[in-house]
């Protein structure tokens, strides 16, 4: 890994992130979402189409490919962050929702794109969902 300043999109929330310095701690952080840096997904060498989904032969197995590693093979990739559209996964809960005649999700709204819940809403709305509290 070379080291210097590095401007990237964080891998996860896709924020630009401006000179970062090289190389990455363990516990570098993207300053918007808190998302480590030092992980797979990060990395130039990241290959999901992979058996280990790394292009690095020598690299050690990763489990978690979005948490932080000690991999020393670690080499920023600027453009790492890939929007994923669920609109296809949104319409497909919609539609179970209504074949067995529930509510759908409340961020299945037709047409909107989603607001994230964070974890304590979509637990919150799932016990909602459990006990028929409206």
């Amino acid at each position: 890994m070379t080291s210097g300043n590095i401007d990237m999109q964080c891998w996860k929330c896709g924020q630009l992130l401006r000179n970062l310095l090289l190389p990455f701690s363990r516990q570098e952080v993207c300053e918007h979402c808190q998302a480590d840096l030092h992980v797979c997904l990060a990395c130039r060498y990241y290959d999901p189409g992979l058996a280990n989904a790394c292009r690095e032969d020598h690299a050690d197995f990763v489990l978690d490919k979005d948490r932080a590693n000690f991999c020393d093979y670690f080499s920023v990739n600027t453009q790492a962050f890939r929007p994923h559209d669920d609109a296809e996964a949104r319409a497909a809960r919609a539609e179970l929702a209504r074949i067995f005649g529930e509510e759908p999700p409340p961020n299945v709204a037709k047409g909107k794109q989603p607001e994230p819940l964070s974890e304590a809403d979509q637990a919150l709305a799932e016990l909602k969902r459990l006990f028929g509290d409206k």
